[in-house]
């Protein structure tokens, strides 16, 4: 792998920070998050707020839309991972100019769960926050589950409609229907010719076979459909077109705006022979072109591939995409819009979400052996260790079903947490609390939250205790467990970490009685079974949900990380029983 890299950890802070420099006339980091991204025209009093974000590798999506007449502020994540709830909530915050926030984003796990609790925190500062969610990707589910589709390049215009019916004036309500109305309007498809490499992996996370295509690829390498032979530049845009008309059903006559993004290894030139044949298509089938957009406009790393996205228009939807803008990512020229007010600076307090009310506590122990807390930290290293040692693997797991990101993120989340306690030996609960606090702010996508919400609960539990027995320790298990399922609803046969999970937890209660270490080992066999359980599922939650039966023979990635957790958890409290 030849790239221009640093470090991969800095990867994503080094672009933003060039991006920055690079438009300085348009965009500035936030002060409160440099992990935000805000419009230089934002916030305007008055005027309704536009968010969006997404994880980077995408570029100019999602940072390319932030400007005028679009996007006001953007949350930036890891690659290919979502932003934080806390990025998501300082966007919405920085985006804020009292006429409420519109935060028009995709349809993928982490950023349905990370804009959620973003929402949640930011209520009680008085932000009406309201949402629409992208699902313009025909190939990742049936018409008849729309709700179930990603959000691919269609978003953009999203973005541009959303932020015109903002510009001039509309209100919160008005500019969530008209979003809503355009995504609804948008198809999108797209065909993958080779894959793409995540910097801090090394090798690509799927394989396209030279001669094959693969039809209705997701932008994080997400299987489509099929794989074929590789048909010429002619026969695959007439598929293309063919897959996003089929389920458009557009009567003749109707006008429609075109957009074709390459996935970041394709050359333009090529992308424009694609178009060609399309606009001829378009023609063909009676529909009239509004607008064309070729180029790269939402990319996938070095990924070879294009995308088509047909956006349907109306009388309202033509207006508003004709609305001037200027962004990095896109411009569209037209008469100089009026601002809706001054642009505001604001000081925004930060809050953090709670999620600890009514969480199992650790009772006082009344058995040996115990564990003591009050110099325990080092559970906390040894875990990290466990986790950071097996990054490759995890991310390999991740690539067969996923986008391959996931040992990448557990090992930078870990490592940072395991270096800020350092050699001190502080108590279990705040080392937890420490492991949480990084997850939760510094990671993003699905499993920061995640497993965010568990070491917290975990901390909770046991703040008031200086040792616990096994009774306390499943106290501490379950805490965690109900820390998960504050930020999501998997349940056991889902193929999630909840399979392994679960049934670890329920080991351990089942062998209490047998002692505290007797219990250690059930709970660490159960793991196991629970993580190899997993390979002959089929998904029904996150990305690798929309594989369906190709889910199956793989582990999953989530169950996997937990039985490391678990597992390196039990041997670490079983090293320290003792029964003073």
């Amino acid at each position: 792998m030849q790239r221009f890299i640093n470090d991969p950890d800095d990867l994503v802070d080094e672009t933003v920070s060039g991006f920055v420099k690079a438009h300085r006339d348009l965009v500035q980091k936030d002060p409160m998050n440099p992990r935000v991204i805000l419009s230089r025209f934002a916030p305007q009093e008055g005027k309704v707020g536009i968010v969006t974000g997404g994880g980077s590798g995408h570029e100019p999506a999602f940072i390319g839309y932030t400007g005028r007449n679009m996007v006001d502020a953007v949350a930036v994540g890891e690659l290919f991972s979502s932003p934080t709830a806390k990025s998501f909530a300082d966007a919405i915050r920085a985006a804020d100019g009292g006429a409420g926030v519109a935060v028009l984003y995709g349809n993928y796990a982490g950023d349905n769960m990370n804009v959620r609790m973003a929402s949640e925190m930011v209520t009680p500062e008085g932000i009406k926050v309201a949402t629409v969610v992208a699902t313009d990707d025909v190939c990742s589910a049936a018409a008849t589950e729309r709700e179930k589709r990603r959000g691919v390049a269609g978003e953009i215009f999203m973005w541009k409609i959303g932020g015109a019916r903002a510009a001039l004036g509309g209100s919160l309500e008005e500019v969530i229907a008209v979003s809503q109305k355009a995504i609804d309007s948008t198809r999108s498809v797209g065909v993958g010719l080779g894959p793409c490499t995540l910097p801090a992996v090394g090798h690509p996370n799927f394989q396209i076979e030279p001669g094959k295509m693969e039809v209705g690829i997701g932008h994080h390498g997400e299987p489509g459909t099929r794989v074929e032979a590789l048909k010429t530049a002619d026969e695959v845009a007439d598929d293309m077109l063919r897959i996003v008309l089929e389920d458009h059903d557009l009567p003749q006559g109707t006008e429609v705006a075109v957009l074709v993004s390459g996935l970041g290894a394709t050359p333009v030139n090529e992308l424009y022979v694609l178009y060609d044949r399309i606009e001829i298509g378009l023609e063909a089938a009676g529909l009239k072109l509004h607008r064309a957009f070729v180029g790269n406009y939402f990319t996938s790393l070095e990924m070879i591939g294009a995308t088509l996205s047909v956006l349907a228009l109306d009388d309202e939807l033509k207006t508003l995409l004709d609305v001037e803008c200027t962004s990095p990512g896109i411009v569209v020229t037209g008469p100089a819009t009026t601002p809706v007010g001054q642009i505001a600076r604001r000081k925004r307090a930060a809050t953090i979400a709670n999620a600890g009310n009514g969480i199992p506590r650790a009772p006082a122990p009344k058995d040996t052996p115990t564990l003591a807390l009050n110099a325990a930290s080092g559970i906390v290293q040894e875990i990290a260790a466990v986790v950071v040692d097996h990054k490759a693997h995890l991310s390999e797991i991740d690539g067969l079903i996923g986008d391959g990101d996931h040992g990448i993120n557990m090992a930078k989340g870990f490592g940072r947490a395991a270096e800020r306690i350092g050699a001190q030996a502080m108590p279990l609960a705040p080392a937890l609390e420490q492991l949480s606090d990084v997850l939760m702010s510094e990671i993003g996508g699905s499993m920061g939250p995640l497993y965010g919400f568990m070491f917290h609960n975990m901390s909770l539990s046991i703040t008031e205790r200086e040792a616990i027995d096994a009774a306390g320790f499943s106290a501490m298990l379950h805490a965690g467990l109900a820390g998960v399922r504050t930020t999501g609803a998997a349940q056991v046969g889902d193929k999630t970490l909840i399979d392994c999970y679960v049934p670890a937890i329920e080991a351990f209660d089942a062998h209490k009685a047998s002692g505290f270490a007797a219990a250690l080992d059930a709970m660490t066999a159960a793991a196991a079974a629970g993580r190899d359980s997993t390979v002959d599922m089929v998904a029904k939650l996150g990305r690798a949900a929309r594989l369906g039966e190709r889910s199956r023979g793989v582990p999953d990635a989530g169950a996997t990380s937990c039985c490391l957790i678990l597992t390196e958890l039990a041997s670490a409290v079983k090293r320290r029983l003792s029964v003073d």
